[in-house]
């Protein structure tokens, strides 16, 4: 049994990763949550493919439950629904036991977000000017300048980026590409980071594994998404905000902030890369409140 379905998720996880569907945070994600279910057949003493049941299943949720959020529990449950489908898709399975597994409603949580007052203190530059420094500045101009999502800042390349429109062209979930302004803050961040880079190579003798990557280590090599996080984490701390400010907060507080000076909401759903407006409609929470203000202060009838 244990081998069956071991070999059905190896099998899933390579396919998906060959066809690009999910980021590799992602895919790390649900290489997780499936060897969660793994080890759990193995406590249930289960070794019959045929004894994977609602009942079982239902008993997976529950221990899950116990220890995770339901946000956290749906996902889990997305993982094993897909691996299933996979495996009856091949026909490696008569039926998807899974189809009768419903996973909680997750509660209504909005990630955290900056005030404009505390972006604008988040992206004050650093008096130190190493080329490390200058390139953590043109990654956090750009979080907040564009929204982009942490794998999407990434792994940009610098042919993505046009410097005479002020654009850039961002590749985003599922493939999907999308094309998002660039304020000339920004756009100057990352040209000082360019030069920085530059005069590194001609001084620190920095050598650039490859000429595309925007943004690089120290051995030139792409800088992953978790040393991103890190780096802002440390920027955070320094400008005395809330520990909680990740990367996702910088696209929160793009849209937000976006949407609190009238830009339309299928604009922000674009510049996001959202596919349906549900999604990018979480972000109005400040800008129902903004537009509340000015409905008090504009109408006469209060």
């Amino acid at each position: 049994m244990a081998k069956q379905v071991r070999q059905i998720i190896q099998d899933y996880l390579e396919q998906t990763a060959l066809e690009r569907r999910y980021s590799e945070h992602s895919l790390r994600a649900y290489r997780h949550d499936l060897k969660e279910f793994q080890d759990y057949l193995a406590e249930q003493g289960v070794r019959d493919l045929e004894a994977i049941d609602a009942i079982l299943l239902r008993g997976f949720l529950g221990a899950l439950l116990k220890k995770n959020r339901k946000a956290t529990v749906g996902r889990k449950v997305a993982a094993l629904r897909a691996c299933f489908n996979f495996a009856q898709r091949k026909g490696w399975i008569l039926g998807n036991p899974t189809v009768l597994l419903r996973a909680p409603k997750p509660e209504k949580q909005l990630p955290p977000f900056l005030s404009e007052g505390e972006a604008e203190r988040l992206l004050r530059p650093p008096l130190d000017e190493t080329w490390l420094i200058k390139r953590d500045q043109a990654i956090f101009e750009l979080f907040y300048a564009s929204g982009m999502r942490l794998s999407e800042l990434a792994g940009l390349n610098w042919p993505n980026i046009d410097f005479s429109i002020r654009m850039v062209r961002v590749l985003g979930k599922g493939g999907r590409e999308r094309i998002v302004p660039l304020g000339g803050v920004a756009v100057e961040a990352l040209r000082e980071y360019q030069r920085a880079v530059e005069a590194a190579g001609q001084v620190l003798g920095l050598k650039v594994k490859d000429p595309r990557i925007v943004f690089l280590n120290r051995s030139g090599d792409r800088l992953t998404d978790r040393t991103i996080a890190r780096r802002l984490k440390k920027r955070v701390l320094q400008a005395g905000l809330s520990p909680t400010i990740s990367p996702h907060a910088l696209r929160h507080s793009f849209a937000t902030h976006l949407l609190n000076a009238g830009a339309d909401l299928r604009v922000v759903q674009e510049l996001l890369g959202h596919r349906s407006l549900s999604t990018t409609q979480k972000y109005t929470h400040i800008s129902l409140g903004h537009l509340k203000e000015i409905y008090r202060r504009s109408f006469p009838r209060p």
